[in-house]
């Protein structure tokens, strides 16, 4: 962990306090977790100019109290994707907002010993683009070269080694989210890859939505080398849980392991608005951390 993010964690229990996530469930589990948000749960929003990138700090504050933000990059404006004043100008509302742009998505890295050549530049824009939003995190997909495990993990640490040197000189850690293959959508494959590189640069980002096989079994294997968590949402049922996985459940996974930090509310759904999914979303978490009290 390096300094940037030892202070964040220093804070959590702060911004938490101010989140409708906070609860006497978190007091019993030493604050240790803490709601945000991530951009693309409002990509109808601003697919629509409803709601602007720019605003999109104080209207996340305002609407549902939340302090921390993953960007989406395909939610900031296309023409000010390499314009360093534009950045500035949403560093400086996220401030104004008191909010914590903690984490930055960017797209696929294709790991192919043929490919990756080509792919790593435009992953290496988007580590310059969080530097300049001072993120702690930039996560990205890995795409496997092929379904055969071993040959993969050594494609995928390859190809790993120089984007995560850049990221550690800039003082970014590379957040890998399962996705964009079959392999890398598995939990324990993407393990191997942590556990093999061990690199300080280096951490995992469950995504309930994204790892196949099995979601609990994928999660259980990434939480060791996890610092930051997509909370996946796709449709509630009539009591407002989510069909799709058990959030009690994870949950409690999440809290009997030596995880602390942001749980980012990703809203994915259609059949609600997205303010009314995010919300829906946030009292599902509320609720599940309800039941580990006095676990």
């Amino acid at each position: 962990m390096n300094r940037k993010q030892f202070i964040r964690r220093a804070t959590l229990a702060a911004i938490s306090s101010s989140t409708a996530l906070h609860s006497k469930a978190q007091d019993n589990k030493d604050n240790r977790f803490s709601v945000a948000l991530s951009q693309y749960s409002l990509r109808a929003l601003l697919a629509d100019k409803t709601l602007a990138a720019l605003d999109f700090p104080a209207f996340t504050v305002e609407t549902f109290g939340i302090k921390a933000i993953d960007l989406w990059e395909g939610g900031l404006p296309k023409d000010k994707l390499d314009d360093p004043s534009y950045y500035t100008r949403l560093k400086s509302r996220s401030d104004k907002a008191g909010t914590d742009l903690f984490l930055f998505m960017a797209g696929a890295y294709d790991c192919g010993a043929d490919k990756r050549e080509a792919s790593l530049p435009g992953i290496l824009k988007s580590l310059e683009r969080a530097a300049s939003l001072d993120c702690d995190f930039l996560r990205v997909f890995l795409r496997a070269p092929t379904t055969e495990e071993s040959v993969g993990v050594d494609a995928c640490v390859e190809a790993l080694k120089p984007l995560l040197e850049a990221a550690a000189e800039k003082k970014i850690t590379i957040a890998i989210e399962p996705g964009a293959s079959l392999l890398s959508s598995r939990g324990a494959f993407l393990a191997k890859i942590a556990s093999q590189l061990k690199h300080p640069a280096l951490t995992l980002m469950p995504d309930f939505g994204k790892l196949k096989n099995n979601v609990y079994e994928g999660t259980e294997a990434m939480l060791p080398h996890t610092q930051t968590i997509s909370c996946k949402m796709h449709s509630f049922d009539n009591e407002g849980n989510q069909p799709d996985f058990d959030y009690p459940r994870l949950m409690k996974m999440i809290a009997n392991s030596e995880y602390s930090g942001y749980l980012a509310i990703e809203w994915e759904g259609s059949a609600l608005d997205p303010v009314k999914g995010v919300k829906a979303s946030q009292a599902l978490i509320s609720r599940s951390l309800a039941t580990l009290k006095g676990n």
